[in-house]
């Protein structure tokens, strides 16, 4: 009911994955990482800290180099293993330090939009200034961005608002996917709502994310599937009914998830 509606429906066949990594591996860091991203769909990344979560964020994007193991995009290889060409190919990285690898606080709300479509938006090196003006008021309005003018220093806003800036800086580039790591980490509870109701109206516009999120609560409502990382591993996934705290934490200790319905009922009764 009145969901905000992105353009750029990525939406293809609904079972082929619209991100796929397969044996990831980062010298001491990840050991054989694998997943999938449909579209529409949110995956978390689920595990204790030191598990790897950000370290397979960070090698789907390029951001880290894997010394093996492949990512597929939509279908298509994702080459080169750089930043600039997952970007292309349509993976976006939210990183979980906003402040030394996101905003930069002494420019503008509108500046920092900019950062990431500038390319896309200029030709033969000229970029229309109007252009800029209609995506940033596009995303400001779309993610509800509370600041006096496009002109405002992002240094000024809140948090949340500095999030939200960020997080429109990389839809501007009309993702297939997006990596979020530690989303909502250091905002006030009504941002973090906000945030929260954002990542699911992207997902319900067909748009596939990866969530990172020390908030159990937060992973547990926020993800339709669950992949358990422990030492740089995959250990486990849950889906459907089995996303829950309780066995989250009994698949990081290693434990069977019990399989029998009546089992489960007592279990969580």
């Amino acid at each position: 009911e009145g969901q905000t509606k992105f353009s750029g429906d990525h939406r293809i066949a609904d079972d082929q994955p619209v991100l796929s990594a397969r044996e990831l591996s980062v010298r001491h860091k990840l050991h054989g990482v694998s997943l999938d991203i449909r579209p529409g769909e949110v995956v978390g990344l689920g595990g204790l800290l030191g598990s790897g979560r950000t370290e397979t964020a960070k090698a789907i994007s390029g951001a880290l180099a894997s010394s093996s193991g492949s990512v597929m995009v939509a279908g298509a290889p994702l080459r080169g293993g750089s930043t600039p060409a997952s970007i292309r190919a349509g993976v976006s990285l939210l990183p979980e330090d906003r402040k030394s690898e996101g905003i930069v606080p002494g420019l503008s709300v509108r500046e920092n939009i900019a950062l990431a479509v500038l390319p896309r938006l200029s030709r033969f090196g000229l970029v229309s200034e109007a252009r800029v003006d209609a995506v940033v008021d596009t995303f400001m309005k779309r993610l509800r961005i509370k600041a006096s003018s496009p002109h405002q220093k992002v240094g000024e806003l809140s948090g949340g608002n500095q999030q939200k800036v960020l997080l429109a800086r990389w839809l501007a580039m009309n993702p297939k996917v997006l990596l979020l790591d530690e989303p909502t980490r250091g905002i006030d509870v009504g941002a973090k709502a906000e945030v929260q109701k954002l990542v699911d109206e992207l997902a319900a516009d067909g748009l596939g994310v990866l969530l990172i999120s020390s908030d159990l609560e937060e992973l547990i409502e926020g993800s339709d599937r669950v992949v358990v990382l422990k030492d740089g591993a995959v250990v486990g996934e849950l889906t459907g009914d089995e996303v829950t705290e309780d066995q989250l934490m009994r698949t990081i200790a290693g434990e069977a998830p019990p399989r029998d319905p009546a089992e489960e009922a007592v279990t969580h009764g």
